[in-house]
């Protein structure tokens, strides 16, 4: 299958070259030149940026002020020694900045939700004394405890001892 493979893709390269070099016209020219091959002209096709506002100047714009309602609005420019600062307050007139509104209700990373236990529960959530007082911080239990850590390790090293045990066995077969 090699073999006819790679003898097809020499004939195939051979056919490619016939017409550039032992291939004639009536005029004794080869039929195709190097300087025949042209690639097809393209161009891109033309547009204009959208304008964009300039955010170096006061906000003057009532879209931009609605853009940042509700959101901490940040200031970056330069200073005089080309340092990069950032205030939440304009900086000195004459100096070009950039505005940045965050919105402070956004979170980035979804909260863990853990219940809490209180004193008057046992673990089947059965009560067994009154709710005498709302539960203390120390009283929710960690969701990223050490045991619970130390349980995870140990339960993906018994599934690795697992998954080796089936290997063994699937090669122990094919042999």
């Amino acid at each position: 299958m090699k073999l006819f493979v790679k003898l097809m893709l020499a004939i195939l390269f051979i056919g490619l070259l016939l017409p550039f070099t032992l291939l004639k016209d009536e005029n004794g020219k080869t039929m195709l030149n190097f300087s025949d091959l042209k690639l097809p002209g393209f161009s891109m096709p033309e547009f204009s940026m959208p304008e964009l506002p300039d955010l170096g100047s006061s906000m003057t714009s009532a879209k931009q002020a609605d853009d940042l309602q509700g959101k901490d609005v940040f200031y970056k420019w330069y200073d005089a020694d080309g340092n990069v600062q950032f205030t939440t307050e304009q900086p000195p007139a004459g100096i070009e900045f950039s505005v940045k509104g965050f919105d402070p209700n956004t979170n980035v990373i979804q909260a863990v939700k853990v219940e809490a236990k209180t004193s008057g529960q046992d673990e089947q959530g059965d009560e067994t004394a009154p709710k005498s007082k709302a539960a203390k911080s120390s009283d929710i239990e960690n969701p990223y405890s050490r045991e619970k850590i130390e349980k995870l390790f140990e339960d993906a090293e018994g599934l690795e001892k697992l998954l080796n045990e089936r290997m063994q066995k699937q090669n122990s077969a094919i042999q």
